[in-house]
């Protein structure tokens, strides 16, 4: 656990990782407080059944408009687009707050928020996709993942809460007034981030096939669904994802009802509730640590989301305020560990050419389970009563898992070695953009070798017929039979002759016994082919050998 603890403190040393994260803890705390907000607003007007439809339609839009906003990600700078979209919500959040204050009528209130509850959907498959570019290795994305997972639990616990006090003090309003400054911060800690920001290109100097043909528009949209269909393991993560999603939006108008109807408080007391399953989400995101350092994330997410469903199941049969109020918090360990636990495993088996896109598609998936969760709550009340709803909205949860969930399972039946091949190749640089089903049938093709020491292991001026990675031990590199630099456990070479059809540039000798995972030219290139940020990352990293090899030479 020391060592997790050191891989996150690690992550919270990296500066750009802080202004990202601190700019996500401002976003989540803006989303769910005018969320908040704006059900207390609808709810005062017209009860459960208004409620429930307001958030239906503020969120619809975003199933379509997620994903299209979303695939600017993989279009443009990732840094620059997330910026975009924050000031944007600042501005409509400041918007909603002045209808609020002069009194607009609640037609004018509800088209504002719903367009920036669309606006809001637009942040976190950018953010989300953004994070495997700006951290050094498997681990730091894992402890990356988990203090985003955090800082978004925090948000559902700090949002509600804020919009409790804030409502009490000056209303919706105070709410969206507070959030579009708290945003507009937010906005201030990318903006460095995003004027340094470029989107990487391939170098046209790896001799890879030709690029796939031009997609169309309608193409581009529906890439992300495209590229979740084709990997059934994606498909699942997908699915659990989306249906712990329409708990999380039936639990929006589940703790109107539970404050006001079943305990009986006033409406104030709503984001109180609300961020109890805040604090077990935090918990839960904490716990996530747990995951840093693994390879297979799938039996940990479906056990979360069995925990998740299974909690808010039990509400349904608790025994007074107390008890009620104790599974709000398992039910959102449970919430906490499902969404870091997904979002890892996205990262992981969806390729970063399409992964803004395959994010906005979950996004747009997302927030329209949300707003079903929220239209289910009153026709689940008026069928089975409020106790009954509860049970009936969680166990949906472990149904979905029952369907879908051994994809993910068996897929984590992998052998210790072969997984561990696995986890040394997602750590080069230049493999770690690739997709979780590309990188795995670059592991089938692993070649693992022990060789003693004073080992040529590639000669200058040979031909090259294989990409390298270091298993253990070290390695010395010679140009011209001058030492140029020592390579260590988890570090790859001879890509230089491999991507621009060279000789071998250098000569690599073993420094006492090493192991060394060994992968032929024809299946390293054809795994960078479709990957343009790994492309662009071998290419770099060979100029900037090849200069540092000439200037010593």
């Amino acid at each position: 656990m020391l060592g997790r603890l050191g891989v996150l403190a690690a992550v919270l040393r990296n500066p750009v990782l802080r202004r990202l994260e601190a700019a996500y803890l401002l976003f989540s705390f803006g989303e769910w407080a005018t969320w908040v907000a704006v059900i207390v607003y609808a709810y005062g007007r017209g009860g459960a059944p208004e409620a429930g439809v307001v958030v239906f339609v503020e969120l619809a839009p975003s199933v379509v408009a997620a994903p299209a906003i979303a695939a600017l990600g993989d279009r443009f700078p990732r840094a620059r687009v997330l910026l975009g979209t924050y000031v944007l919500q600042s501005v409509l959040m400041a918007a909603t707050a002045v209808t609020l204050i002069a009194g607009a009528p609640a037609i004018l209130v509800y088209l504002l928020a719903t367009v920036t509850a669309t606006a809001v959907a637009f942040s976190r498959p950018v953010h989300a996709s953004l994070l495997p570019e700006v951290v050094a290795s498997p681990d730091d994305l894992t402890a990356a993942n988990v203090v985003s997972g955090m800082f978004e639990s925090g948000g559902s616990l700090i949002g509600p809460l804020g919009a409790g006090i804030l409502i009490a003090l000056g209303g919706p309003a105070a709410v969206f007034v507070v959030a579009a400054l708290g945003t507009l911060v937010g906005s201030l800690a990318v903006m460095d981030i995003a004027r340094a920001a470029h989107r990487p290109t391939a170098d046209l100097a790896i001799v890879v096939p030709a690029e796939a043909p031009h997609r169309s528009a309608a193409g581009e949209l529906v890439a992300g669904l495209t590229a979740i269909w084709a990997d059934r393991r994606l498909r699942a993560v997908v699915a659990i994802a989306t249906w712990a999603t329409f708990l999380v939006g039936s639990m929006d108008i589940f703790y109107a009802v539970l404050a006001l109807d079943l305990m009986g408080l006033d409406e104030s007391a709503v984001g109180f509730v609300g961020a109890l399953g805040g604090v077990g989400a935090i918990t839960g995101s904490a716990a996530a640590l747990l995951l840093v350092g693994r390879e297979r994330l799938g039996v940990a997410l479906v056990v979360s989301a069995v925990l998740f469903g299974t909690a808010i199941a039990a509400i349904g049969v608790a025994p007074g305020s107390i008890g009620a109020a104790g599974l709000i918090v398992i039910a959102g360990v449970g919430s906490g560990l499902t969404f870091v636990g997904a979002q890892t495993l996205i990262q992981r088996l969806a390729g970063d050419d399409v992964m803004s896109r395959v994010f906005g598609s979950l996004q747009g998936l997302t927030m329209g389970a949300t707003a079903l969760g929220a239209l289910a709550v009153p026709i689940l009340i008026g069928l089975v009563g409020e106790r009954g709803a509860f049970a009936v909205a969680g166990l949906s949860l472990p149904v979905v898992i029952a369907l879908v969930g051994g994809a993910i399972v068996h897929g984590d039946r992998l052998g210790a070695e072969r997984a561990r091949e696995l986890r040394l190749l997602r750590g080069v640089p230049m493999l770690a953009p690739l997709s979780g089903p590309v990188l795995e049938r670059l592991a089938a093709c692993v070649v693992s070798a022990a060789y003693p020491d004073a080992t040529t292991i590639v000669t200058e001026g040979d031909p090259g017929d294989r990409f390298f990675v270091i298993a253990e031990g070290s390695l010395d590199v010679a140009v011209h039979g001058r030492h140029v630099r020592r390579l260590r456990p988890g570090d790859g070479f001879g890509e230089i002759a491999l991507i621009r059809d060279v000789p071998r540039t250098a000569t690599v000798t073993s420094i006492g016994e090493v192991t060394l995972l060994g992968i032929d030219r024809t299946s390293f290139i054809e795994a960078l082919t479709g990957q343009p940020r790994s492309r662009s990352i071998a290419a770099g990293l060979a100029a900037e050998r090849l200069a540092a090899d000439a200037s010593i030479s």
